[in-house]
């Protein structure tokens, strides 16, 4: 039978580590489609997308306001009380010193040499936050969900406004000190991925490089640096400087408001109204941090209405948590890294500082996320090319999670949002976040093919596809029996997986020339959604295999769905093969399909399965 439930928790394991560190410190850092190594995670701290809960994922670090400094490392993050009144309300203190015979010394880390390893010191903080109740140790700073009003957006969103500027927040960068020194941060970086993708989907705007006044210009931000951009104010470089560039978890807030100071700019200089965002990795995760605390007002002045990520530390990256431990911030140094970013991309301090609203990780409930359209690609493949290939995650990955090699796949989109923080289309129905999966590794997804096509329609288009799998009538559920499947030792109710893969191909290769595999959802990627159905029963799953933006003129996709019997998918404790992977199909659809809502029958001895297109314009 599969595990229908969260993913347990596990201990972080030195050598991935170590890999991790030595991968980053050769050089593996970029911009852009090169982004690099730059977060990573430990196995085991979120629930499954088919979990009950998520909330219980992480906690973390005291609430770092827009107005205040962050902490100077995140050692004080254990040891700073949450309302700063000395009270039991103060979250545990956390020396990380540990005792390998006491595994409470070192909760859900590993205790090495006396040193605490990526631990959980209070993990059910934020439980409550989002409940509806204000209570217990709740304020309005530290849970505006349930004790504060919900914030008040101004302005109209227009999604076609010929007077809207993209911009492009690049990922981690491993820069070193001297370097950074000479990094003008609030400068401009050309147009990022933007321009290549715009170009080759016949998508018409300029790069502010070059167009620095157009207002529907392409334009990418650098975040990094010691030295301020000239557009910036003393003020603005007062309120950025409070935070180094150096020492402790003090980017995030700082890249931050360097990205918000740097849109509200180019919006006055150039007469634009509204603004796009697109990021990569690290990127995305200042994107959030801008979004949901407001940074200098765009959120709750209506100005941003599309929000389009690659492979994005939207819930942390959970080996970050390495960096939790000052012996480890002195172990990178030593090997030229800043441990600032890392820090930053913790998924306790992620949820403590980023997801302002209600603290849950993977979910984008804050009013300020309502009315942007939101498509997150996340990618599947484990290999590191840059590292020799090696599956660096994998290495202590007990849950089988998906990973891109860098990020676990379930922390890179949103898994569900709130009414107030979704979509309201003019037929009145509320679409929350998509997302799809590339089957490419950390650094090359937003280079590729799913995240080009889905950009290019998320930033420039107005509707999206829906496609999900109604139900399901299992006739014969292929398990075990004599003598047709003696290779295996499964026992009835099956266990279920769709496979799914998504092609735009009959709209991209005769429009741009450009084959569009948009989605690539298999077993073997770890990916697919499991459910459990004996035969003769008759399901109604409503299970989404794909949601995604589509071309305005785009009429149809090609859509290849196979409903699987799992003998083997680890990652949902499926192990009933005994000699290879005998994981058989049930029933298959494929073909071109219309964008337009029906319903697709498909049927043969073993199943029947209906799967349903519903095309959705978005405003």
């Amino acid at each position: 039978m599969a595990r229908m439930g969260s993913i347990g928790r596990s201990g972080v394991r030195l050598a991935p580590a170590v890999a991790w560190l030595v991968a980053l410190a050769s050089g593996c850092g970029g911009d852009d489609a090169n982004d690099a190594l730059d977060d990573a995670g430990a196995p085991g701290d979120a629930a499954t997308e088919g979990d009950a809960s998520i909330a219980d994922a992480d906690a973390g670090a005291p609430d770092v306001s827009q107005d205040a400094p962050a902490e100077a490392s995140l050692d004080a993050a254990h040891d700073a009380p949450a309302e700063g009144d000395g009270s039991s309300c103060d979250p545990p203190t956390f020396d990380y010193l540990c005792d390998p015979a006491d595994a409470g010394s070192c909760p859900s880390g590993l205790c090495i040499l006396g040193q605490c390893i990526a631990p959980l010191v209070d993990p059910h903080r934020w439980d409550g936050c989002g409940d509806g109740a204000c209570g217990g140790c709740e304020t309005p700073t530290t849970c505006p969900a349930d004790c504060a009003s919900p914030p008040t957006v101004t302005g109209q969103k227009a999604y076609d406004d010929p007077s809207t500027i993209t911009v492009w927040v690049h990922g981690f960068t491993n820069n070193t000190a001297d370097k950074l020194k000479t990094v003008v941060y609030g400068g401009v970086k050309g147009c990022g991925d933007l321009g290549n993708i715009t170009h080759d989907f016949g998508i018409a705007r300029p790069c502010g490089d070059v167009s620095p006044t157009a207002p529907n210009q392409l334009i990418a931000v650098e975040y990094y640096g010691a030295t301020p951009a000239a557009f910036l104010s003393a003020a603005d470089v007062a309120e950025i400087e409070q935070y180094p560039y150096l020492g402790g978890p003090t980017g995030l807030p700082r890249y931050a408001r360097v990205v918000a100071k740097f849109i509200r700019e180019r919006l006055a200089t150039t007469g634009a109204t509204h603004v796009n965002l697109a990021c990569h990795s690290m990127g995305c995760l200042i994107s959030r941090y801008v979004i949901e605390n407001d940074l200098e007002h765009l959120a709750s002045d209506g100005r941003i209405v599309r929000w389009v990520t690659s492979a994005g530390v939207l819930a942390g990256a959970r080996l970050a948590r390495l960096y939790d431990n000052p012996a480890i911030q002195q172990a990178a140094g030593l090997i030229g890294l800043a441990v600032d970013d890392f820090a930053a991309m913790n998924p306790d301090y992620v949820q403590a500082t980023a997801a302002a609203w209600d603290h849950k990780l993977y979910e984008g409930n804050n009013p300020l996320l309502g009315g942007v359209l939101v498509h997150h690609v996340a990618g599947t493949d484990p290999k590191i090319p840059q590292a020799v290939n090696i599956q660096l995650l994998d290495l202590n990955n007990p849950g089988n999670e998906p990973n891109d090699g860098i990020m676990y796949t379930l922390d890179e989109y949103f898994h569900a949002q709130s009414p107030a923080g979704s979509v309201v289309t003019k037929s009145g129905e509320v679409m929350s976040a998509t997302h799809s999966f590339e089957h490419l590794g950390h650094m090359e997804v937003s280079t590729g093919e799913a995240f080009r096509t889905l950009a290019a329609a998320g930033l420039f288009h107005r509707r999206k596809v829906v496609v999900t799998l109604e139900s399901v009538t299992l006739h014969q559920d292929r398990e075990f029996s004599i003598p047709d499947h003696v290779d295996e030792q499964g026992s009835s109710p099956a266990e279920l997986v769709v496979e799914t893969q998504v092609r735009y191909d009959p709209y991209t290769v005769p429009a741009f020339g450009k084959t569009s595999l948009v989605q690539d959802d298999q077993i073997a990627y770890r990916s697919p959604e499991l459910r459990v159905q004996a035969a003769g029963a008759t399901a109604e799953p409503k299970l989404v295999l794909f949601a995604g933006p589509v071309f305005d003129e785009q009429t149809s996709l090609r859509l290849d769905a196979t409903l699987v019997e799992a003998d083997l998918f680890p990652r949902w404790n499926v192990a009933e093969a005994l000699l290879f992977t005998p994981n058989r199909e049930l029933a298959k659809f494929g073909g071109v399909v219309t964008l337009a809502d029906q319903t697709l029958h498909v049927g043969d001895a073993y199943a029947d399965f209906d799967l349903s297109i519903h095309v959705v314009e978005m405003y």
